[in-house]
């Protein structure tokens, strides 16, 4: 780590809801070594509850920008956007979700510093899981141990998987992002970070997968939840014009099978128990939502 200079970085975290974590994840920000962070932003989708009143307390207390608006206007991307563009003015953004933990005070500093040297645009950091379940595997299979950079040529043997990103812990070139005119109006419920990287990929930039910037993202999805998550994945494939030309097929199949595998191999027996209907949820899932998502187009 460079100890002489700070890199400058203003974070965005949208939220909604679910405060009882959010305050540690704010502390955990002040914890970061090797970057200055110049403000948080916090994108608050009301719920009109006593939590909208905690979450102001939070955003009082510790200095952070934040604007409000209605679920129903709540966009994954356009409100990124619309933080990133009208209340950040650092060169690095870092994009995160409220229900991840940061593993170490090293983490803001490992995801941008390729950014900050110039190398690549948009970074992701590695997410795990400690819940038992096949998320664990999933994350394992999704965010290896060894970082590596993807540019547009390895379009042709990555297919969709060059696209795959997370703004659960991301980074970018915030003038690179205005330039590329962000997400290019797409307002999507889902996969803007696929979308950006397809869109920074597609202009001969670079993207990073940061292994040594680790958090921890644990889900517990109903099966009917699995199902939604996917539906709208479907949806924004089929919807997004700029995605139609990519070969999408056999990335769910590998990822069902290294599943199956690992759970065999540590003969876990709870994920064993869980693997056909949670696989079927994500299949049916996108396939549905695929199939909606043509009709609406």
């Amino acid at each position: 780590m460079n100890e002489n200079r700070l890199i400058e970085v203003d974070v965005v975290c949208p939220v909604y809801k679910d405060s009882h974590t959010l305050e540690a994840l704010v502390q955990s920000f002040q914890t970061q070594e090797g970057v200055k962070i110049n403000c948080v932003v916090f994108p608050i989708t009301l719920s009109h509850t006593e939590e909208d009143d905690i979450i102001r307390d939070i955003v009082k207390r510790y200095n952070i920008i934040s604007f409000e608006m209605e679920r129903e206007n709540f966009s994954h991307s356009l409100t990124r956007q619309k933080a990133i563009i009208e209340y950040c003015s650092s060169k690095i953004v870092i994009l995160l979700s409220q229900d991840v933990k940061l593993e170490n005070r090293e983490v803001f500093f490992n995801l941008v510093k390729d950014i900050d040297s110039g190398e690549t645009v948009y970074n992701y950091a590695r997410q795990i899981c400690k819940n038992h379940s096949i998320e664990k595997y999933v994350r394992k299979k999704n965010y290896p141990k060894n970082s590596y950079f993807v540019e547009k040529k390895d379009i042709d043997k990555m297919k969709f998987m060059a696209f795959f990103s997370s703004d659960a812990c991301s980074a970018l070139n915030r003038d690179v992002f205005i330039k590329l005119d962000g997400y290019q109006g797409y307002d999507i419920m889902m996969s803007e970070d696929a979308l950006y990287s397809k869109i920074i990929l597609e202009n001969g930039y670079k993207k990073k997968y940061c292994a040594d910037a680790i958090v921890e993202h644990s889900h517990k999805f109903t099966l009917k939840q699995l199902y939604r998550r996917y539906y709208d994945i479907g949806v924004f494939q089929s919807q997004v014009k700029m995605f139609g030309e990519v070969k999408m097929e056999g990335a769910g199949f590998k990822l069902a099978l290294y599943v199956l595998k690992e759970a065999l191999i540590h003969f876990d027996i709870l994920v064993l128990l869980r693997w056909l209907p949670d696989m079927a949820s994500r299949f049916f899932g996108i396939k549905k939502g695929k199939k909606v998502g043509l009709k609406q187009k």
